[in-house]
């Protein structure tokens, strides 16, 4: 890794735009980590299917029978197996639950892709039925925010298992991590602008829930998170109509997902109600 970042500072002195290429590609480029005991039971229970999707075969997973419906939306370099912990909770109070797993992630077809396929697939999923519940965790929380602003959506209930804000400040993020300059990161703005419909500037979770009507949402942060800062989530949910902050110490980014802390608040404030 050090080298590549010598690597790429060196490059930007010739070209922020061939750098700029090179880091979307680099984040584009989910990695694949190891299936905790949990997971794969939780896959091996569940019935299976799959769609297409832009030439990527989606692996698809519905546990239950319940009459309520309940869709997770997992994070990137996440998979549907993240909430294992969490669907069985979600089972015991009636529920039917879909999951899936995004493109270039868990047992979906591996190759290129980016964040911006995202939003388009979830867009499938949201069309296709009404959802009691929508719950999702990090990066799969501004997806969904993302879509669901562009789609006016109305919903019953939402968890947000962390959400970052705005991308403008995740990519200043990125330039930072390599060591460059305001050259790249413009250069990276104007890609974005380029090959996405997307105006980066734009894209901002706080202005994405002024459009989204849900009647009961709640935001889950932990105050020590090291991937994104608590702060996001609170401004967030202080931007959504009628929803709750609840923070959390100790379950980290990633562990919060099976968090007993966690579980409990999601079961007394929305799945009891």
């Amino acid at each position: 890794m050090k080298n590549l970042k010598l690597g790429i500072r060196l490059l930007e002195k010739i070209s922020p735009r061939i750098t700029a290429k090179i880091i979307f590609n680099y984040i584009s480029n989910p990695r694949t980590k190891k299936f905790r005991p949990f997971e794969k039971q939780i896959i091996e229970e569940a019935q299976r299917s799959s769609i297409n999707f832009k030439g990527f075969n989606i692996a698809v997973y519905k546990w239950g029978e319940g009459k309520k419906k309940a869709l997770l939306i997992h994070g990137w370099e996440g998979r549907a197996s993240n909430f294992g912990a969490i669907i069985p909770k979600l089972l015991e109070y009636g529920y039917q639950v879909i999951s899936y797993d995004a493109p270039s992630h868990g047992n979906s077809t591996k190759k290129k892709t980016n964040f911006f396929d995202i939003p388009k697939l979830i867009e499938v999923f949201l069309k296709k039925e009404q959802y009691d519940l929508v719950m999702t965790h990090s990066g799969g929380s501004v997806m969904s925010l993302l879509i669901m602003n562009n789609l006016k959506y109305s919903g019953d209930k939402m968890v947000l298992l962390t959400v970052h804000d705005k991308f403008e400040d995740y990519i200043e993020h990125i330039i930072q991590y390599f060591g460059l300059t305001i050259r790249t990161k413009t250069a990276f703005m104007n890609l974005v602008r380029k090959i996405t419909p997307y105006e980066p500037l734009d894209l901002q979770a706080s202005l994405f829930v002024r459009n989204i009507a849900i009647k009961k949402a709640i935001f889950i942060h932990d105050e020590e998170d090291k991937i994104v800062s608590v702060a996001n989530s609170k401004y967030v949910s202080s931007k959504m109509p009628g929803s709750k902050f609840f923070e959390v110490k100790g379950t980290g980014h990633f562990k919060m997902l099976w968090s007993p802390k966690v579980i409990n608040i999601i079961e007394e404030q929305v799945l009891k109600d």
